[in-house]
C-alpha cells in the first residue's frame, strides 16, 4: 500500500503542477478585468486574488521540494517519505498553506454573499460561524501531524480533518447556494415585471453554481476517502489548493468577459394597470465589463405599493 500511496503523491504533484499553470493564465486575465474598470469591489477582488496567487505559487514550491526530497535516495525511501508525513516539515508547511488558502477562498465566498443580499449582514451569520468553527478545527487538525509519531489515521488528526472538511463543504455549499437563490430569485422578479426572461441572470446563476460545485466537489471526494480510513484521502490536498484558487478566478474571468460584449443599455418602462395610478417602475441597467458583474443586487421595497428593482451589475 506504501508503494501505490507513493505514486498517488506524484500523480498528484504533477496534476497540481498542470492546474497551477492554468492559474497563472486565468490570474494574468483576472488582472486585466480588475484593473481595467473603477469598481467599487476592485481593490477587495484584487487584494484577494494577489494572496490567493502567493499561497498558490507558495504550495506548488512545496510540493515540488517534498518531491526532489522523496526521491533523493531511492524509490523505497520515496514510499516511506510519503506513507509516514508525521513530523515532516514540508508536509505540515504544505497542509497549512493548503487551509489558509481555503480559509481565505471561503471568507471571499462570504463576502460575495454579503454584497450580493445587499451588504444584509444577517444573511452571512451561519456562514461566519461554520467558517470560523473551519478555522480552529482544521489548524488542530493540521498541528496534529507536528509529532513525528503522527499518521493520517492518528484519532485526533482522524477526527478533526473529518470535521474540518465537513465544515468546509458547508460553508461552501450555503454560501454558494444563497448566492444562486438571490441571482434567481432577481431573475424571476424582473420576469415578472418585463414579461421577459433575463439571460444575465441565468448565466451568473449557472457560473456560481458551477464554481461552487468544483470545490464542493473535491472536498466531498477527499472526505469521503479520508471518512472510510484511506489516507489517499490527503493526496488530493495539492490539487484542491489550486482549484480552490481557481473557482474565484473562474467567476471574475467568465463574467469580466461576458460583460465585455455587452453595450450599456439604460430602459426605463411604467406600466399603468389600474385606475388609482399603481405603478410599477422598473429600471434595468447593464454596464460594461469595466463594472464586474456580482456586486450587488437588492430590491428594495417603496411605499403604496410602487416596488423597485435594481441591478447592478458591479464589482
Amino acid at each position: 500500500m506504501a508503494e501505490s500511496l507513493a505514486r498517488m503523491y506524484i500523480s498528484g504533484i504533477w496534476v497540481e503542477a498542470i492546474l497551477y499553470g492554468t492559474y497563472c493564465v486565468l490570474f494574468c486575465i483576472c488582472l486585466f478585468i480588475l484593473l481595467g474598470n473603477n469598481g467599487a469591489s476592485r481593490k477587495t477582488l484584487l487584494l484577494s486574488s494577489v494572496v490567493q496567487f502567493s499561497l498558490a505559487t507558495a504550495h506548488v514550491i512545496i510540493s515540488l521540494l517534498e518531491l526532489m526530497t522523496a526521491f533523493a535516495t531511492s524509490a523505497s525511501a520515496a514510499d516511506n517519505y510519503f506513507a509516514d508525513p508525521g513530523g515532516n516539515e514540508l508536509f505540515v508547511g504544505g497542509f497549512y498553506v493548503y487551509i489558509v488558502n481555503t480559509f481565505a477562498q471561503e471568507l471571499l465566498l462570504i463576502w460575495r454573499l454579503y454584497v450580493i443580499w445587499d451588504r444584509n449582514f444577517k444573511i452571512c451569520v451561519i456562514p461566519l460561524i461554520l467558517w470560523m468553527l473551519h478555522c480552529s478545527i482544521a489548524s488542530i487538525a493540521v498541528s496534529g501531524f507536528i509529532p513525528a509519531t503522527a499518521t493520517p489515521l492518528t484519532r485526533n488528526v482522524h477526527s478533526y480533518g473529518l470535521a474540518g472538511w465537513g465544515l468546509e463543504t458547508g460553508v461552501n455549499f450555503l454560501a454558494s447556494g444563497g448566492i444562486a437563490y438571490r441571482l434567481w430569485h432577481a431573475g424571476r422578479r424582473a420576469a415578472i415585471l418585463t414579461g421577459r426572461h433575463s439571460l444575465n441572470y441565468k448565466a451568473s446563476f449557472l457560473i456560481i453554481i458551477e464554481c461552487g460545485a468544483l470545490i464542493t466537489t473535491c472536498t466531498a471526494i477527499m472526505f469521503a476517502l479520508y471518512a472510510a480510513n484511506k489516507p489517499e484521502g490527503l493526496v488530493g490536498v495539492g490539487a484542491a489548493t489550486q482549484i480552490a484558487t481557481i473557482s474565484p478566478l473562474l467567476i471574475i474571468t467568465r463574467v469580466g468577459f461576458a460583460m465585455s460584449k455587452r453595450k450599456p443599455v439604460s430602459t426605463a418602462t411604467t406600466f399603468s394597470t389600474f385606475p388609482n395610478a399603481l405603478q410599477v417602475n422598473v429600471n434595468r441597467v447593464f454596464d460594461t465589463y469595466g463594472d464586474y458583474p456580482l456586486d450587488d443586487v437588492s430590491a428594495v421595497g417603496g411605499p403604496k405599493g410602487k416596488e423597485e428593482v435594481k441591478i447592478t451589475m458591479a464589482a
